[in-house]
């Protein structure tokens, strides 16, 4: 990543800060099915270590998958709690 790709992952880093807590509350202490929520839950977070990972490869290509995968799955890590929040 370039020193121009630094907005960028800062960006990604306010999101991690913010997506994190609110996606753990809901694992552990969410309305619904607890084995569902840990499912995805838990999923959403497998991914989000992935993409993490392939944004700090020396590959380009690789960094540019993992950054957009990353920025999708934190969107959907904030999303999910509203999403599943009346399914019971």
């Amino acid at each position: 990543m370039t020193h121009g790709g630094a907005g960028a992952i800062f960006a990604l880093f306010a999101l991690v800060v913010l997506a994190l807590p609110i996606i753990l509350v809901w694992i552990f202490r969410g309305v619904g099915n607890l084995h569902k929520r840990r499912v995805i839950g838990l999923i959403e977070l497998a991914i989000l270590v992935v993409s993490t990972v392939l944004i700090f490869t020396g590959i380009g290509a690789l960094q540019s998958i993992g950054f957009g995968t990353a920025s999708i799955i934190l969107i959907s890590m904030l999303l999910t709690p509203i999403i599943f929040k009346n399914r019971v």
